[in-house]
């Protein structure tokens, strides 16, 4: 079952693949291109601009889609081998398994790291420090999913004390206190021109959003029909499901 999985999750990334590049190749690049054309028109004193190898119609069609298929792919990978792991563990259907997967990874891996550093356009950030502001997000990224499996690690400690539901609520507080204090002595990085057009940074930054919402979305959605199926298919006949009491 485990490769049928793993099989089911790669394609299922793929197929979201090609809804993540649509959205971006239509909605994001023309605000790419706007912020080049600015970048290279001089608009911003402190944003270095670098003569590329690849071609910019390269980069937005072949590329675009090589790194989200990538991406996509990657992430139905993981999602699989989870659900494989949690397979006879949680109380819960696979696909409801599935969409917790992938809420748990969107919050802890794309959201609480976005909120402290947003995606950046092209002529936003000086070229001498994202050497630097890359180390603050990776550090970004493991240090918020450590407050997530911190967090989970807790609500299945006491959820069998007092139950599911307080078991979560209690969990969500812990991790929103934990990313509070996270964000709160994480570095600053602050490095937008004034000049720089606020309508496109805001418009950017809302399409790099959106297409994060797609790809873990359309995963959750996606791969949770199809691993619910892949599991019934794998059940041997006559046998029923049994679930495991929360308490």
């Amino acid at each position: 079952m485990i490769q049928r999985l793993l099989f089911a999750g790669l394609l299922s990334g793929l197929v979201v693949a090609l809804f993540a590049f649509s959205f971006a190749r239509v909605y994001a690049e023309p605000t790419i291109e706007r912020a080049i054309s600015l970048e290279e028109g001089g608009a911003h004193k402190h944003a270095a601009v670098e003569k590329g190898t690849i071609s910019r119609s390269t980069q937005r069609n072949a590329g675009l889609f090589t790194g989200v298929a990538a991406y996509c792919t990657a992430l139905g990978g993981f999602l699989a081998i989870g659900m494989a792991f949690l397979h006879g563990r949680l109380s819960v259907r696979p696909r409801s398994a599935v969409w917790t997967l992938a809420l748990t990874g969107y919050v802890a891996l794309v959201l609480v790291p976005q909120l402290k550093y947003p995606a950046s356009p092209p002529g936003v950030g000086s070229a001498e420090t994202i050497g630097v502001r890359t180390e603050l997000y990776f550090v970004m990224i493991l240090a918020s999913a450590v407050c997530m499996a911190a967090s989970v690690w807790i609500a299945f400690r006491i959820r069998r004390r007092m139950g599911m539901a307080l078991s979560l609520a209690i969990a969500t507080g812990l991790l929103v206190a934990l990313a509070a204090v996270l964000m709160t002595i994480m570095p600053a990085v602050s490095e937008t021109p004034r000049d720089f057009p606020r309508g496109l940074l805001f418009e950017f930054r809302l399409h790099a959003a959106l297409m994060q919402l797609i790809v873990w979305g359309g995963l959750g959605f996606l791969f949770g029909r199809v691993a619910e199926h892949v599991v019934e298919h794998d059940r041997p006949a006559g046998v029923v499901r049994h679930r495991i009491p929360n308490a």
